[in-house]
């Protein structure tokens, strides 16, 4: 009677681990977006064209824009402006990733978001990078144009 015991909390112990597993495992294959990563389109640029992408810098705190396809890691101090690829050669290939985040950690007494505030004007993609005090605390954000041209802020 005591194994009948110990089985049954055994068994009511495993089942709940192994259906989460089997939960987590499932929908997590490789360039398999998760269901809650699909979202509209914020605005498009023509993806059969050259694209260019200026990131101005309206910051109060030093940012940091990485795309690996492009240039790496380039640092923006408050009120400057990086850029990359040029409208008239097929520098940058699509899809294309640009993460912007604040270069230092921001102080947990006074957390700064980063707001991203994105155009388009003929292909080239305009993004505007501010900080302000948010209790979200964000510090970086993510710019997505995909195959298609569809540009995307996670």
């Amino acid at each position: 009677m005591q194994w009948g015991l110990w089985g049954l909390a055994g068994w009511l112990v495993l089942v709940p681990i192994t259906m989460t597993s089997r939960g987590v495992a499932q929908g997590t294959l490789p360039g398999e977006p998760q269901q809650n990563d699909r979202r509209s389109a914020i605005t498009r640029i023509d993806p059969k064209k050259p694209i260019q992408i200026r990131v101005v810098s309206q910051t109060t705190l030093p940012v940091v824009t990485s795309t690996v396809a492009a240039a790496g890691d380039r640092p923006l101090a408050p009120g400057q402006t990086v850029t990359y690829g040029r409208l008239h050669t097929s520098y940058l290939p699509l899809p294309l990733d640009l993460q912007i985040t604040l270069q230092d950690t921001p102080d947990p007494n006074n957390p700064q978001s980063l707001f991203l505030a994105v155009k388009t004007v003929k292909n080239e993609v305009i993004v505007t990078v501010r900080t302000g005090r948010s209790d979200r605390g964000n510090s970086s954000q993510a710019l997505s144009i995909d195959a298609n041209g569809a540009i995307y802020v996670f």
